[in-house]
């Protein structure tokens, strides 16, 4: 009965706990369940269809169009107009001429006036092409700014990409970070109760004062409320970190704040480096020339367009049925050349405008440079600085908890006072708390160098 009660109890808190994730599952489930990266994806695939669209019209413009009619139309009665035949009126004494002359007469009046009801059937379809022959540039242009956009986008993405991975790593690192000061806290406290019963046993032995004993619960209380402040920093750390993965389920973290192997870096070389890999300066790049194709599209509107044209129509056309011999058709092939002479100096005003713009483009390239130079080495002086920060901590870790063990040993011994343990005490915890906090700006530091060279993370 009580194994299975265990059970139960491992099972429950292991459902209360949710999943359990390390810092890869972290980044992948970022990755996947990310709105803005999806969206910077589905933005790429509209810049990518763009361009094809724009590609298009290099290739013949071909169409095929068809169509068939029917007509019937019932004239009022208004419309309607007695005609006496002229061919009744003729007596006996009428000659051939005369015959033939009334019928002339009766025939032209059934071509003048309308029938009663009258239908009409018509068939038609016809091909047409257009081909742009030579459009002054604009259109060879048009396809590469489209292409370079395209391009834009892709580097874009990448960048949301990278962004994206630094944000989860920083909240996966602050999140361990204060588990671990929780666990300190606790330990802290832990070590306080313990000592708490150390005091008490003396004091019973008579071998300490009342204050000790005040003194040492005193330390008890004070600590708890930082236990409580504590769990509630990792529960908040945690909740950040699950909303940023979008998961709706609760969520545990495996592993810890563990350096990495990092690589040594020299400063110049993580300065060429970085204006090599960036993608920031690529787009900027990318930018600079189309601004350059830009003014060559403008520059384009002087220049004559030409283009060719051919159609070939079919069609069949009869009051009834659609014979054999009622079929027609036609075609016309031409060829068509216009050139602006005066625009009102509207293509000069946009050459103009696309010839600052490039102006613009190359002062924006410049700057970016300078802008990713300082970032480079503020980034890398300050994982040295991290790096060196790192050493002392971890040395005052340790001396802080040998200065412990000789303060416990001798406040038992009645040497020292009992503030010389607690103040001993208070140094662990601030060592320990300092030096998880120094892997951790280290590690963030680190990930912030590579970010600022390009280099995925």
């Amino acid at each position: 009965m009580k194994k299975l009660a265990i059970l139960i109890f491992i099972a429950a808190t292991t459902i209360l706990a949710g999943i359990e994730l390390d810092l890869q599952e972290c980044v992948q489930l970022a990755l996947e369940n990310n709105k803005e990266l999806q969206s910077a994806k589905e933005e790429v695939e509209v810049y990518k269809q763009e361009y094809r669209n724009v590609r298009g019209n290099l290739f013949p413009q071909l169409s095929l169009t068809a169509g068939f009619q029917h007509k019937r139309t019932e004239m009022p009665e208004s419309a309607n107009f007695s005609y006496i035949p002229a061919t009744s009126l003729l007596d006996t004494t009428a000659t051939a001429n005369d015959q033939m002359l009334a019928g002339y007469v009766d025939n032209a009046y059934d071509a003048i006036l309308p029938e009663d009801i009258q239908k009409e059937n018509s068939l038609s379809s016809s091909v047409k092409l257009e081909q742009a022959v030579f459009t002054g540039g604009k259109l060879i242009n048009g396809i590469k700014i489209a292409n370079k956009l395209y391009n834009i986008q892709e580097k874009r993405y990448f960048l949301v990409k990278q962004d994206i991975i630094y944000n989860t790593k920083d909240k996966y690192y602050s999140a361990i970070l204060a588990q671990n000061v929780v666990e300190i806290k606790k330990d802290a406290l832990q070590f306080a109760k313990e000592y708490y019963q150390k005091v008490k046993k003396m004091y019973n032995q008579g071998l300490v004062s009342e204050y000790d004993l005040l003194r040492a619960e005193l330390e008890v209380a004070k600590l708890e409320p930082e236990v409580q402040e504590a769990l509630k920093n990792a529960a908040l750390a945690l909740e950040s970190l699950k909303n940023y993965l979008n998961l709706e389920e609760e969520i545990s973290l495996a592993g810890d704040i563990v350096l990495p192997n990092m690589q040594e870096f020299n400063l110049e070389n993580a300065l060429q480096e970085g204006l090599k890999m960036r993608t920031e300066l690529e787009l900027s790049k990318i930018n600079l020339e189309v601004s350059r194709v830009n003014l060559r599209y403008e520059k384009g509107n002087f220049l004559p367009n030409i283009g060719i044209t051919a159609e070939y129509n079919y069609f069949g056309q009869n009051e009834n049925s659609i014979e054999d011999d009622d079929w027609g058709n036609y075609y016309q092939v031409g060829i068509g050349f216009s050139m602006p002479l005066f625009t009102g100096f509207s293509n000069s005003a946009k050459t103009a405008k696309a010839r600052h713009q490039l102006k613009q483009s190359q002062y924006s390239h410049q700057d970016l440079q300078e802008k990713i130079k300082l970032q480079i080495r503020n980034a890398y002086l300050t994982w040295q600085n991290n790096l060196k920060k790192l050493e002392t901590q971890k040395k005052n870790r340790e001396l802080a908890q040998k200065g412990l063990e000789i303060a416990q040993t001798r406040y038992e011994n009645q040497v020292s006072d009992q503030l010389e343990v607690f103040d001993a005490q208070l140094q662990v915890k601030i060592a320990r708390l300092n030096y998880r906090n120094s892997v951790y700006d280290t590690i963030m530091a680190y990930e912030e160098l590579l970010k600022s060279i390009g280099r995925e993370l």
